[in-house]
This record gives C-alpha cells, sequence and structure tokens, in this order.
C-alpha cells in the first residue's frame, strides 16, 4: 500500500502545505503558487497533519514540537460510515460564484449531521487544497 498523502514545500512561499497524493493540482493554498517539492509521504491524514505543522515551525523548536506531538494520544481512525464527503458538503455550502462562508458550511453540516466545526472543515479544506482564504470567514473553491 502506497501513502496517500503528500507533505509539500511551496518554493515561492516556504511554507509547507499537505495534499492528497491524488490531488489533481498542487497549487499552495498561501500564496497559490504551483512549484511545490515533496517532503514527506504518510499514510493518513493526521501523520501528514503533524508533518505540517513540524515543517512550519522555527527550526530551533522542531524537535520540541515533534516529540510533543508522539506523545500525543491518537485520535481514532475514521472507518466508511464516519467519512464525510468533502466535494458534496463544499458544493452544497458554496454560492454560485464557488464562495464558501463560515454560515454557509455550519448551515450544510447540520443539516448533513456531520460533528465538525465549520472551522475545522474549512481548515482542512485549505491544507487539501479544496479552498482559498479569501477573506475573514470566507473562502473560495480551488
Amino acid at each position: 500500500m502506497e501513502p496517500s498523502w503528500l507533505v509539500l514545500l511551496c518554493q515561492s512561499c516556504e511554507r509547507a502545505f499537505g495534499k492528497p497524493r491524488s490531488a489533481k493540482n498542487l497549487l499552495c493554498p498561501h500564496c497559490n503558487h504551483n512549484d511545490a517539492k515533496v517532503l514527506s509521504r504518510h499514510f493518513s491524514a493526521n501523520a501528514a497533519s503533524d508533518a505540517v505543522s513540524v515543517a512550519n515551525v522555527p527550526p530551533e523548536i522542531q524537535k520540541q514540537l515533534s516529540s510533543w506531538l508522539k506523545d500525543q494520544p491518537q485520535p481514532p481512525s475514521m472507518t466508511a460510515s464516519d467519512s464525510v464527503d468533502g466535494h458534496s458538503v463544499l458544493s452544497k455550502a458554496a454560492d454560485e460564484n464557488g464562495v464558501v462562508t463560515i454560515d454557509s458550511l455550519e448551515k450544510v453540516l447540520k443539516v448533513s449531521n456531520l460533528k465538525i466545526s465549520a472551522e475545522s472543515f474549512a481548515e482542512q479544506a485549505c491544507a487539501e487544497g479544496e479552498l482559498l482564504q479569501d477573506g475573514p470567514n470566507q473562502w473560495q473553491r480551488a
């Protein structure tokens, strides 16, 4: 089984970000630049998220953060019945111009009976390159 998550380093803004290996583009969610270098590959989104966190902190505290993350309890793995169809949530939450707001996300997540905060969902969608920050509590679909 091949790792399904990539941790990339943007060659323009030098920030790390994660993407599913199957992502159609590797645009940086921070600056929208498309030249990124693969830093690592991971089997889970949680492991990729931790690697992004470590890569984005100053070098002098990377070891400390890495050690701290290893000591933290791992969240339970999601089962197929727990999985969220992010594309459909984003499609329902986006307006005709592809703009997603915190309010529209909250409504769709509530109607879908999904127990995830709109802020967490948007943050994960940004990390995966599905959304680009367009303003406070507002994103544009990528």
